[in-house]
């Protein structure tokens, strides 16, 4: 129960910097407009709390800063980006009691922005994200296949190229619409057959954030031979910074997304699988929501995963979102470790009857199984 009033600053770093907002894909300016609303919304809600927002004078006088006012979020003006404005903040790192930042992985972006928050000036003030540290490590798709291999979690098996390889690679997007479930591509109403020493492969960003620049490719076995030649396989443990792009093989299956929130000292909640909708077509991957609960098949699978990585994780606070992918045959592999608030929270909070903001901030003493949900399905598309 809080007894005191709150200020929480969130900081969502397209949101807050007009240069990079104007040179984002949609698809990550339209994720970035979800995160923020459904959390300041749900923050605002909570009692004895003011919540601050971060914008750019482009985001103040848009469509998302309007919203904002309308919630009852106050919002501050970054007129030179969020990272000189945690340099000299107008409003003074005292006035606030927790910070909570949104950003991608993308170009150390989310690391710098924690390591900002989470020292110097603003050491005082709690973190509820994940340490700068677990965000190097989770942020860089290669070290978390390392770590997940070291504790004998499964992952898709990976390799490591450079941007050049990866750029001769560039003619080999697959042709038509993929269904991701059986690994099958269409094109028009008809099934298209890949020649038998053909096979589908995934290649994307080290750093990645979501579908962005991932990509699907179709490989002769003499042009995995080739690619495999001037590559490295994380099994190796070779985690180079000149290798800055991963090659995996297509996992078709149902795939599905979890989360674990932190809390410190409160422990870890784990959150219910939901199924993803990824849409991919002409070798173009994009995200574009997805249904919760999962089925209790793949739900139990999840679950067994989630506490590995609970008592793996030990003490941590914030968000961590997972990918999985449940291949024919029921085995669960984990794709990747997501280190910050994901988009999946538009959906979760549509299926709460507790405020998992609520949860976040540590306002609720709850353990393993004691979150209300609906009962009824959602669907949620961003």
């Amino acid at each position: 129960m809080v007894t005191h009033m709150r200020h929480l600053l969130i900081v969502e770093e397209l949101l807050s910097c007009g240069w990079m907002w104007g040179a984002s894909p949609v698809s990550l300016r339209e994720e970035a407009a979800v995160m923020l609303l459904s959390l300041a919304r749900d923050l605002v809600c909570l009692p004895q709390t003011r919540v601050s927002a971060l914008l750019s004078s482009e985001a103040l006088a848009g469509a998302v800063g309007d919203s904002l006012r309308l919630a009852g979020v106050e919002l501050l003006l970054s007129a030179d980006g969020p990272e000189q404005w945690l340099l000299s903040p107008t409003v003074s790192p005292t006035h606030f009691t927790a910070t909570l930042a949104i950003a991608p992985e993308s170009s150390g972006l989310l690391v710098q922005r924690l390591q900002q928050l989470q020292s110097g000036m603003w050491s005082g003030v709690t973190s509820l994200n994940v340490s700068w540290q677990q965000a190097l490590m989770f942020g860089d798709k290669a070290a978390t296949a390392v770590w997940l291999g070291a504790h004998d979690l499964r992952t898709p098996e990976t390799w490591l190229l450079t941007e050049a390889a990866a750029e001769r690679l560039v003619g080999c997007l697959a042709a038509g619409r993929l269904d991701l479930r059986t690994g099958l591509l269409w094109d028009g109403g008809e099934c298209s057959v890949l020649p038998c020493d053909t096979a589908l492969y995934v290649l994307k960003p080290r750093d990645g954030c979501g579908c962005g620049g991932v990509q699907l490719l179709c490989l002769s076995r003499e042009q995995l031979a080739a690619v495999r030649l001037e590559s490295e396989s994380v099994q190796d443990g070779v985690l180079s910074e000149c290798y800055t792009w991963l090659l995996q093989p297509l996992q078709s299956g149902r795939h599905c997304s979890a989360a674990l929130i932190g809390r410190g000292d409160l422990g870890v909640v784990l959150l219910p699988a939901g199924e993803q909708c990824i849409e991919c077509d002409s070798g173009r991957f994009r995200y574009t929501g997805g249904s919760l609960p999962a089925g209790d098949e793949l739900q139990q699978a999840v679950l067994v995963s989630l506490r590995q990585l609970a008592v793996l994780l030990g003490g941590f606070r914030g968000w961590l979102g997972v990918d999985f992918v449940f291949v024919e045959g029921g085995e669960l592999q984990i794709v990747e470790i997501n280190p910050r608030l994901c988009t999946s929270y538009a959906g979760y909070r549509l299926l709460a009857e507790t405020s998992l903001a609520g949860v976040l901030c540590g306002d609720f003493a709850v353990g393993a199984g004691e979150l209300r949900w609906r009962s009824e399905r959602v669907d949620f598309r961003v």
